[in-house]
């Protein structure tokens, strides 16, 4: 996260993480491989961390085929980190994994999620003359596990670093890789907003945000890591530890409608599974008046919902818009004005499939409407009759705290609107959405955080 907008209410972070410890002796080719398959969780720049007792780090902007291209750097352990901001302040330093030298070893930490300490925290560093390079809060957490245990991170133990997090960061959200002289540790926070999953591998030990990391690898036990627990690797195995006192778990229900990979398992949940669901219950929600030509979906998290919501209601499946697949998820650019062009070059309209139909176009969820809007104009454009748009989330009215790039209320378009003012501000023909009542038949139960269809709701 960028501490310079968290007093803003603006959340800045939706990153992924891998490391481990590889017993082939290279981990940095597994390390960018995984990174590859967690490309959907940041494009902005992309780094890794490898060696054993001296660490060698590489990082630079760009998706990981560019921003790793150079690569040479080895090593049995290392960690990699994806980036994804959405506020500016887009510096080299800002880049993980972020390494440091103390007392002559080397640390580094790769962090996804964000710390609502970080910003006092920093300034009473700043009070005694500490200096930050960066304006992260993952630099505020290592800089605070530092001052706590004032000795070689060789001789750091797992439980120092837990109790040192618990002390200082209680209200945060974090999935967080610390890489020690022939060490990994992870931490998963106690609330367990993000994701955090092990593998054992017969190459190696393995921690990630997403299960799909290990795909090809040849995997011998999956885990995910509960909240408040972690695991500590080196080179005799893992143990999987609690870190810290459980806490009220409040799980992101974005990770499964929106920012995982659709054969990833989130929250022991099939996100594949979980986003035919929506589609199919949305569908449920339709009046028996309205009827369309085809269904489309929003690609890439919009096709699940879409497979589901035009079978439940035994309605044409296409693929009206084709995405390029090299170009970036326009929700995470990091400026208004280059996710309005990205969308123009992201999606290819499939002509003879829109022409004269009345279409009804599946989407994960209208949170700007910025998207939605070009895209209607392009089917349109390609001489659609109607375009009707519909979401499998509810009406997103809120700001989120923990990591989703969620603007200000005002910036939302369905804050204070109503489904025909918001199909008029879009350029559709009809607007509708999951009721808010209707999310419990997929997201049941109190563990599951849901602020940001509640208004002002405690």
């Amino acid at each position: 996260m960028l501490l310079n907008n968290f007093k803003n209410d603006k959340i800045n972070e939706e990153c992924g993480i891998f490391g481990g410890y590889c017993k082939c002796g290279d981990i940095a080719p597994y390390l960018k491989c995984a990174l590859l398959k967690l490309q959907h969780r940041g494009q902005e720049a992309a780094g890794i961390c490898c060696g054993g007792e001296k660490q060698t780090l590489h990082k630079d902007f760009g998706l990981v085929n560019v921003a790793l291209r150079n690569v040479k750097i080895k090593g049995n352990f290392g960690i990699g980190h994806l980036r994804y901001s959405t506020f500016g302040d887009s510096r080299k330093e800002n880049i993980q994994p972020l390494k440091v030298s103390y007392m002559g070893e080397d640390v580094s930490l790769a962090h996804n999620g964000n710390v609502s300490e970080a910003r006092a925290i920093r300034e009473k560093f700043e009070r005694i003359g500490e200096v930050f390079l960066s304006s992260s809060d993952s630099e505020v957490i290592l800089k605070r596990i530092i001052f706590s245990l004032k000795k070689k991170p060789s001789l750091w133990t797992y439980e120092e670093v837990a109790k040192c997090l618990e002390e200082n960061f209680s209200l945060g959200s974090y999935c967080i890789l610390l890489y020690l002289p022939n060490r990994i540790m992870a931490f998963r926070d106690p609330f367990g907003y993000r994701p955090l999953v092990f593998a054992s591998c017969e190459e190696g030990d393995f921690v990630a945000s997403e299960d799909v990391a290990f795909y090809g690898l040849n995997v011998k036990r999956t885990v995910e890591i509960l909240p408040s627990y972690g695991v500590e690797i080196n080179e005799s195995g893992y143990e999987i530890k609690k870190a810290q006192e459980s806490k009220n778990v409040c799980q992101c229900v974005f990770e499964q409608i929106y920012f995982a990979c659709a054969a990833s398992n989130i929250f022991s949940k099939s996100v594949y599974n979980t986003r035919y669901k929506l589609g199919e219950i949305l569908a449920g929600c339709e009046s028996k008046k309205f009827v369309a030509d085809v269904a489309i979906p929003v690609m890439d998290s919009g096709l699940a919902c879409a497979i589901g919501y035009s079978w439940a209601l035994k309605i044409p499946f296409h693929l009206g818009l084709i995405r390029n697949s090299w170009m970036e998820r326009s929700f995470i650019q990091p400026e208004q004005n280059k996710r309005t062009k990205n969308v123009l070059e992201k999606f290819i309209p499939v002509k003879s499939v829109v022409e004269g139909k009345k279409v009804v176009l599946i989407d994960d969820s209208l949170v700007r409407g910025t998207t939605s809007k070009e895209i209607i104009k392009i089917l349109k454009s390609c001489g659609a009759k109607e375009v009707h748009m519909r979401s499998v989330s509810p009406k997103i009215v809120n700001t989120c705290l923990w990591g989703v790039d969620i603007p200000t209320k005002e910036e939302l378009i369905s804050y204070n609107k109503t489904d025909v003012e918001i199909a008029r501000q879009i350029g559709a023909d009809s607007v509708g959405f999951l009721p808010l009542e209707r999310l419990s038949d997929v997201f049941c139960g109190n563990i599951w955080c849901k602020k940001c269809f509640k208004g002002d709701e405690k």
